[in-house]
């Protein structure tokens, strides 16, 4: 039996105001633009590769964070296939006898909303996640590891010819993390079940909230928690774009800008806790417009807001 590693990438509405996401709704929240996947046999040598990029036709115009971090261009996708050719070109490669593997969950519920949505029918083999494995391997089940830290664990060194976040170069690295397992097949047990895809999932996912106990408001706002933020999505620490605006609930809110997903919202208010103790609750929220004049915009009237607000504050100090 072959093993094949499978990576996606796909694309989002620049807006879920725009026409194109109400045209489909929640039907389609990712188009796929790329099929990467490394063959291995059962000696687990790598014997096959493909690489296929999509022509979308619902989100057709690239999403600035995609194309930042994809590094794939309009033009490189409108000659490709439109996603059923795709697909089956994927699905003829694949063969008979093999096990799809992914590292996590979401490239197989992306794929399947893909071929639900676009009537494709053929069935594909079983997917497997080797994220699973991976955690029963390091005693850590409950926290999912991500892929560069699997390549930190087995020694494995990122090649300046395989750039990250590219479907092929991302399928060749997890098939270098699967050839280090000590027990490879223990990843059959590990079958994997699409699950619907919605909006609301996607900006819960897209939320984090953390409750960290603090002593004095002003110690704390000027400490990591405040001033170096994590991205909601990959949990980088982040540097402030610009300080923080005294909201009407008394909250505090700032702007932070992720190289790799973009501009995300802080907000910070203060509360009592057990025992009487402050807390500082947190929530970083990613941003839905990510377009960079957007970005922009959005920077500079935070500028401009604070600049008013310590105006105000040192009108208040002089009277």
């Amino acid at each position: 039996m072959d093993y094949i590693i499978l990576d996606l990438e796909w694309n989002q509405p620049l807006s879920y105001n725009s026409s194109a996401y109400k045209s489909v709704g929640g039907k389609l929240l990712f188009e796929m633009i790329q099929i990467g996947a490394i063959k291995l046999n059962d000696r687990l040598e790598i014997i096959d590769t493909f690489n296929q990029l999509i022509q979308p036709t619902h989100y057709v115009k690239l999403h600035p964070r995609i194309k930042r971090i994809t590094g794939i261009s309009q033009d490189q996708l409108c000659d490709a296939p439109q996603f059923c050719e795709a697909a089956q070109r994927f699905h003829s490669w694949c063969g008979r006898d093999c096990a799809l593997l992914t590292w996590g969950c979401d490239d197989v519920s992306v794929f399947q909303q893909n071929l639900d949505f676009f009537v494709y029918s053929e069935p594909f083999p079983q997917m497997y996640d080797l994220q699973r494995l991976y955690g029963e391997l390091t005693g850590d089940t409950k926290n999912r590891a991500g892929l560069k830290s699997a390549m930190e664990h087995f020694g494995i060194e990122p090649e300046a010819d395989h750039p990250f976040h590219n479907a092929l170069n991302d399928a060749y690295y997890t098939a270098l993390v699967f050839q280090k397992c000590p027990q490879p097949q223990d990843v059959l047990r590990f079958s994997q079940t699409a699950r619907k895809l919605t909006h609301e999932e996607r900006s819960r996912r897209q939320e984090k909230c953390d409750t960290i106990r603090v002593g004095r408001v002003s110690d704390a706002m000027h400490g990591k928690h405040a001033i170096t933020p994590p991205c909601p999505v990959c949990g980088r620490r982040q540097e402030l774009k610009a300080g923080y605006v005294v909201l009407s609930d008394g909250a505090q809110q700032a702007l932070c800008v992720c190289a790799d997903h973009g501009l995300f919202m802080v907000r910070i208010k203060f509360q009592k806790g057990e025992n009487n103790r402050r807390v500082m609750v947190r929530t970083c929220a990613l941003s839905e417009e990510q377009n960079p004049a957007y970005i922009s915009t959005k920077l500079l009237q935070w500028q401009n807001k604070l600049a008013a607000q310590q105006a105000r504050e040192e009108a208040e100090k002089e009277a």
